[in-house]
């Protein structure tokens, strides 16, 4: 009876720290930090101008001259890493945001191909993709979900849509959606929804339905943004791959962005009226298309 009960004693720990392992191993398989990322892209603006795009006093004067898309009042004012490698260039409107008064502020930010020096007019310089603040459409949000809320347009060569990125509202964090329109007969309309992180930082998990696709990492006081990217299909689609770095982009512009809409909605919160007055750029995104054509 003696070696009966040993035994039984020296299996009984055995099998609960058996099971503990398994419980262990189980609470760590959710985690995503060991998943495989498929794409990784850096969106940095620059915080000094000594950086080796900007050097130069033609190099605006280059992109104006390849591509009708770089304005004349455009700064040179970042960059774009795709997989460690240099992609594009990050060029706004910086006078028209930063020195206009609240009333005749516009963002417009543009991404172009960076430009090899070479003789001519040399290989690079073209419009990839390009995100604005729709002032107007974000106070008619803002009235609809009754808290501000920021709206931005994105223009993606080749394409015929605009696709908007839209603030939601959370009780707690925040919330941003954007569609994947169909570009296929086959394909279907799609939603991703990208939840804020509670915390510092610009920090975002996008979701399509319940599935974690990808993530957005912001650094505010570094002016960068990583974005990973988790699945393989999606990390391929150009189209969400386009959004998603400008989704990146307009992360450094959120805050001040929210403000002004939090002041002209707070005029038209009680009467419905707000004394903005839309410029021609933002009135054209409410043309009806059909009537276009004709």
């Amino acid at each position: 009876m003696a070696k009966k009960k040993e035994t039984e004693k020296t299996d009984a720990p055995k099998k609960k720290t058996e099971t503990k392992e398994k419980k262990e191993e189980t609470k760590e398989e959710p985690y995503v930090d060991e998943r495989r990322v498929y794409k990784k892209i850096k969106v940095n603006f620059w915080r000094t101008r000594l950086h080796e795009e900007e050097l130069g006093v033609y190099q605006s004067l280059k992109y104006q001259a390849k591509t009708r898309y770089f304005s004349k009042n455009f700064e040179i004012e970042g960059l774009v890493e795709i997989d460690d490698k240099k992609k594009y260039i990050i060029a706004y409107n910086k006078d028209v945001w930063e020195e206009n008064p609240i009333e005749k502020k516009r963002l417009v930010c543009r991404l172009f191909t960076i430009m090899e020096e070479k003789m001519g007019m040399g290989k690079g310089g073209s419009f990839k993709g390009g995100i604005e603040l729709s002032i107007t459409h974000s106070l008619i949000q803002s009235y609809e979900i009754k808290h501000p809320a920021n709206v931005f347009f994105v223009q993606v060569p080749r394409t015929n849509t605009l696709a908007r990125i839209v603030s939601g509202w959370r009780f707690i964090g925040t919330r941003w959606t954007f569609p994947l329109l169909p570009e296929q007969t086959d394909d279907r309309l799609q939603m991703i929804m990208a939840k804020g992180v509670v915390g510092p930082g610009k920090n975002y998990n996008l979701f399509l339905g319940e599935k974690k696709i990808a993530r957005i990492d912001g650094q505010p006081i570094q002016k960068e943004f990583e974005i990973e990217i988790y699945e393989e299909d999606y990390a391929k689609d150009k189209y969400f791959v386009m959004i998603l770095t400008l989704f990146g982009v307009c992360c450094n512009f959120m805050k001040d962005a929210k403000k002004i809409i939090k002041k002209f909605y707070k005029q038209m919160k009680t009467t419905g009226t707000t004394e903005y007055k839309p410029p021609k750029p933002e009135l054209d995104l409410f043309k009806n298309p059909r009537m276009m054509r004709k």
